[in-house]
């Protein structure tokens, strides 16, 4: 992607006069300068130019003191403007302020949403707002994913297995890592993502549609199950033939005819506990009745004896009366006077007797009525044909027959018939989908092969790798880092033991990468290219100096750099740009005809990115 960065541009909150630093195209832009003087913060500002989710400039000194940011770039042919209001203690601003023209902004205003310039600046590098791009991470493809091709961080430029500052650009998984890298080399493209997310929406279609047209039929499946079982059992209990073929479109009427001529078998279940409760009922009545009735006869029987015991005193009256003529002894006397005192007293107890008057029939009359109701309620009751025990069975599996069946057919009412046009249809999108995708497998053996020509070729110019100076190398997409190979061994290896090899690797990686993306026409990743400080490996700390035998080392780094430009611009006719910020002073490039260097700005003696001007001075 055609990208050229013009200016990065300052202004300050104490409205000084603001500070631009100029870049040229198709060279090597060096900021150079000692520690703490905020050459990284250049790379920190084009990142919240590009409207990053977070700010890293520095608060002490930079933030602190600057109102706004802006970065001066073409792009495709085109002219942007973007600058960004300063944050506050590492927060970030959501005011831009966007041209895309050549305006001359003299103090930006904001005119813009950050949604809004994200879609726009999407556009430029050829993402598809209006589709769903989305990586393995759930998340949105976005033009911030491919700004992790653009630089070399101090945080991996000598690490020995990781080639990408993924933190930096918040990429959150190696598998989106993966798919990113496979798009800007030219393996993958935008649309195959799309489509194989498509094709992972359709095949979840599939996927729930097959489960439950499986559901559906093992339910069918269970339900003619139950109901052979339930045509066995009438078998075996005699009420269908034995000869009788099973149906399944005719079994449920079958076994529904059985329990319609059994039902009067379930009716007299309730007739049989009316007539038990009147026959109790009965039963009590006629004890009542008889227990009157033999009362009755007891009262009878016991009067009939008063009224004899009565009479048994008329031949004593008749002695006493004539005591005289018959019996002359005194004793005989004495003795039937006894008698008839005992009889006078019976005589007097029959006449005081209540039992001589003594009503029941009354209540017998009663009784008998209640008695008579209770028959002809009995007969009323419809005549149950006597059963046998065989056939109260029968009556105790009809009622469990007629529960399984009402089951079952509940169930078939509820059973689901999935329209299979609809599981055909999805298979035959998935079919034409599937020839849409390309062949990211052979893409990716292609492609890869030219990576690793281009990362071959960069490799191969460099001098200060001595021990590894016939290796082959090559780019592990796999496990996203670089392998070496000596040609008479079997194994490749990954580690090469100092930090000095490891920045020279790094190098080779995206110098190459950027390569083969300029070879290729890659539409998704801007051409330019920020290091920080390739000196690293050399530089032990604050006012330290390079050892003489690392001189070279570092020389051979930037002659490098210097050989990749010369070979994209003259070779390949091809426009690309450099961003470094060094320790090294300017005298390594200038004094060794490095003419693709250009030296932006000097950190030293107090100078930094800040102007003295513009900083607050203390009270």
């Amino acid at each position: 992607m055609r990208f050229q960065l013009n200016n990065i541009k300052i202004w300050f909150k104490n409205e000084s006069q603001p500070k631009v630093y100029e870049f040229l195209p198709n060279k090597v832009n060096v900021i150079t300068g000692g520690a703490t003087k905020g050459k990284t913060s250049f790379m920190s500002i084009i990142d919240y130019c590009l409207l990053s989710n977070k700010s890293r400039i520095i608060e002490k000194t930079i933030n602190e003191n600057v109102s706004w940011y802006s970065i001066d770039f073409n792009i495709n042919g085109k002219h942007f403007f973007i600058a960004r209001k300063s944050g506050n203690s590492g927060s970030i601003s959501s005011e831009i302020c966007f041209y895309d023209s050549n305006e001359i902004v003299e103090l930006p205003l904001p005119n813009i949403t950050i949604e809004e310039l994200k879609k726009i600046i999407n556009k430029e590098f050829s993402i598809d707002d209006k589709g769903d791009y989305f990586l393995a991470n759930n998340k949105l493809i976005s033009y911030r994913y491919f700004l992790l091709f653009n630089s070399i961080s101090a945080d991996i430029i000598i690490n020995s297995t990781n080639y990408f500052d993924k933190a930096y650009y918040e990429i959150d998984s190696d598998e989106a890592l993966r798919e990113v890298f496979l798009m800007a080399i030219g393996v993958d493209k935008m649309q195959n993502i799309k489509n194989r997310k498509e094709l992972e929406d359709i095949q979840k279609q599939i996927s729930t549609l097959q489960r439950k047209i499986s559901k559906e039929k093992r339910s069918r499946e269970n339900i003619e199950l139950s109901l052979h079982s339930l045509f066995n059992e009438c078998k075996d209990n005699n009420l269908i033939d034995v000869e009788l073929e099973y149906k399944s479109d005719e079994v449920i009427d079958v076994i529904s005819k059985i329990v319609e001529e059994y039902v009067v078998l379930a009716d007299n279940e309730k007739t049989f506990n009316k007539i038990d409760n009147l026959n109790k009922e009965k039963r009590k009545i006629n004890r009542q009745i008889s227990s009157i009735e033999k009362f009755k006869e007891e009262i009878n029987d016991y009067n009939r004896n008063l009224k004899n015991y009565s009479d048994s005193l008329k031949p004593i009256e008749y002695i006493n009366d004539n005591f005289n003529e018959v019996i002359k002894s005194h004793q005989v006397l004495i003795f039937l006077k006894g008698l008839e005192t005992s009889l006078n007293e019976i005589r007097e107890s029959y006449v005081k007797s209540d039992f001589k008057t003594f009503t029941y029939q009354e209540d017998l009359n009663k009784l008998k009525e209640q008695q008579n109701k209770i028959i002809i309620e009995i007969e009323a009751l419809p005549k149950i044909k006597p059963t046998l025990s065989n056939e109260a069975t029968k009556y105790i599996f009809i009622g469990t027959l007629k529960n399984k069946l009402n089951q079952i057919i509940e169930e078939k009412s509820k059973l689901e018939v999935t329209d299979t046009k609809y599981l055909d249809k999805l298979n035959k999108d998935y079919e034409n989908l599937e020839a849409l995708i390309n062949d990211i497998e052979s893409a990716k053996h292609v492609m890869g092969d030219e990576l690793n020509n281009s990362i071959m070729r960069n490799y191969s110019l460099i001098n200060s790798m001595p021990e590894y100076k016939d290796y082959t190398i090559r780019f592990d997409v796999e496990n996203m880092n670089l392998k070496l190979k000596n040609p008479n061994e079997l194994f490749e290896i990954e580690t090469t033991g100092s930090s000095s090899n490891y920045m020279f690797l790094h190098l080779c990686f995206y110098l190459g990468l950027h390569e083969h993306f300029i070879k290729f026409n890659e539409e998704h990743v801007p051409s330019f290219l920020f290091i920080d400080q390739p000196s690293f490996p050399y530089y032990s700390g604050e006012g330290a100096q390079v050892k003489n035998d690392d001189k070279g080392k570092l020389v051979d780094a930037f002659s490098l750099l210097n050989s990749f430009l010369k070979y994209i611009v003259e070779d390949l006719k091809r426009n690309f740009q450099i961003f470094m910020v060094e320790h090294a002073p300017k005298e390594y490039w200038e004094n060794n005809g490095f003419n693709y260097f250009h030296t932006v700005a000097e950190f030293n003696d107090g100078v930094g990115l800040i102007p003295n001007y513009a900083i607050k001075q203390k009270e």
